[in-house]
């Protein structure tokens, strides 16, 4: 076990490596389009958009709790109170988690006396709502752009997202009722098995939507609010695309979570994110630059939070929370 100096080493640096994947990224992505193009970009306008900005993500931390705590309580999960809940979505946002928040997401979610695997399904139950509105929100934006003619982003970008949820929809519809197949087999077959159990467990929320219509609420506010951010972001740099194109642009270089990549995606979304929003119609420079001031309140600011719920969170699990840790 980890004595207390070994920890904050331990969280020092990871956060560092964080700090120069976002860093490195950055600097990879101005020397692609051009320092001099950057550094023209680098007098922001009204950059009273940085405070819509935080206030959007705020808002998304927040709504996220919500959904976090309707996947823990359905079919008889743990009951996570407020406090507890917020703590955790903390610290699950933060980069010095190298696994990603994934791994203290599956011992929370499956409470005292569940299996690893329920841990798991909570997880990938947890994600299947993260998507529920973003993917329906993105495949309207898509068609929008169809309808409208629009050469921004391309094609590439548009009708997968039109053509695709629809299908995705369906396949998973009769996946969940052929699940049996493929839960409990080794192999790629038990994981797919893993991914439909955790799309059931989604359905089942639908179904009860009057009990759990709050972790809606929550998982549409969150998407919406980190969308704010990025467009609220890009504004004071003359790089915001249309909301459609917006909306389209972070649903692609956004599809992995922050709480399923290492470091939160330090160094990816970094490279990512302003490919997207360039195809989507935004200078590319402007593009680097939002993508920049987005992360700072989308991956920055929640380590403060998250280092304050630390010592509360080794409290409440103990030896299982520094085992999430170490690895």
């Amino acid at each position: 076990m980890l004595q207390p100096r070994d920890r904050r080493i331990s969280l020092l640096a990871t956060t560092l490596a964080a700090a120069l994947l976002y860093l490195g990224a950055l600097a990879v992505m101005a020397t692609i389009a051009g320092w001099h193009e950057v550094d023209a970009q680098l007098d922001p306008h009204a950059a009273y958009w940085f405070a819509v900005a935080f206030g959007a993500e705020l808002l998304a931390f927040c709504a996220y709790v919500l959904a976090y705590r309707s996947v823990a309580t359905v079919e008889h999960g743990p009951r996570l109170d407020l406090v507890a809940a917020t703590e955790l979505v903390a610290v699950g946002f933060g980069a010095f988690l190298a696994k990603g928040g994934a791994a203290l997401d599956s011992r929370a979610l499956r409470g005292s006396g569940g299996s690893k695997r329920d841990g798991e399904v909570r997880v990938l139950a947890l994600d299947a709502l993260e998507h529920a509105p973003l993917a329906p929100a993105a495949c309207a934006a898509a068609i929008v752009l169809l309808a409208e003619g629009r050469h921004k982003p391309g094609l590439d970008f548009t009708i997968p997202w039109a053509v695709l949820v629809p299908v995705g929809a369906v396949l998973a519809y009769f996946g969940v009722r052929e699940r049996r197949r493929f839960v409990g087999e080794p192999g790629w077959r038990g994981h797919v098995g893993d991914v439909l159990e955790g799309i059931r467990v989604l359905f089942r929320l639908a179904r009860e939507w009057r009990t759990h219509w709050l972790g809606f609420v929550g998982a549409t506010v969150y998407w919406a609010g980190d969308v704010v951010c990025l467009w609220a972001s890009l504004k004071p740099f003359d790089a915001a695309p249309s909301v459609a194109a917006i909306v389209l642009a972070h649903a692609v270089g956004y599809v992995l979570t922050r709480r399923t990549l290492p470091l939160a995606g330090a160094g990816i979304v970094e490279v990512l994110l302003p490919l997207t929003v360039a195809a989507a119609g935004a200078p590319f420079a402007g593009a680097i630059l939002g993508v920049a001031v987005y992360r700072l309140f989308n991956l920055w600011l929640p380590l403060l939070p998250a280092f304050a719920a630390l010592p509360l969170l080794r409290r409440r699990f103990g030896h299982s929370f520094q085992i999430l840790l170490q690895n």
